[in-house]
């Protein structure tokens, strides 16, 4: 169970720039551009084959920006299932073709860093939608880095 004083720190990436009054509204969090990407997608049996599919990325010199497994193989070995990893620019076809991996398309995106407690999060996420910028992906990070500033109960 979650204290609702707990504080979180979140990344959320947007589908557009968030807009100023939502900046205003939320002052201590950090917003910076992501480039337009590539995700690619493929399925690996174990880390060994992540591995290799990470030094085909490397060999064709492109710029890692993400990798996460989507889903396990349960009766697999230990790192098996399907990753997705995503790549900045948009690749080629011989490329693509190379790297045998599904792929699609994500187009520039913003990237917010905050710290909220519980019960912010959703109001945040809400205000976000309202004024546009779309959802792509919240992620909590940890526990914040450094502690913001609590109002004190009472003060006027």
């Amino acid at each position: 169970m979650v204290d609702e004083d707990q504080a979180f720190e979140y990344d959320v990436q947007l589908t557009r720039l968030p807009s100023d009054t939502l900046r205003q509204r939320y002052p201590h969090m950090t917003v910076r551009s992501t480039a337009a990407q590539t995700a690619l997608r493929r399925r690996v049996d174990g880390p060994a084959e992540l591995s290799a599919l990470l030094v085909e990325i490397g060999t064709l010199g492109l710029t890692l920006t993400d990798v996460h497994r989507v889903a396990s193989v349960e009766d697999g070995p230990a790192g098996a299932g399907l990753y997705e990893l995503r790549v900045l620019g948009e690749l080629g076809e011989p490329s693509l073709r190379y790297l045998k991996c599904t792929h699609y398309h994500v187009e520039k995106q913003a990237l917010v860093r905050l710290t909220l407690v519980a019960g912010e999060l959703h109001s945040f996420l809400q205000a976000c939608t309202d004024c546009g910028a779309g959802l792509a992906r919240v992620h909590r990070v940890g526990p914040p880095s450094v502690e913001r500033p609590r109002p004190l109960v009472g003060s006027v």
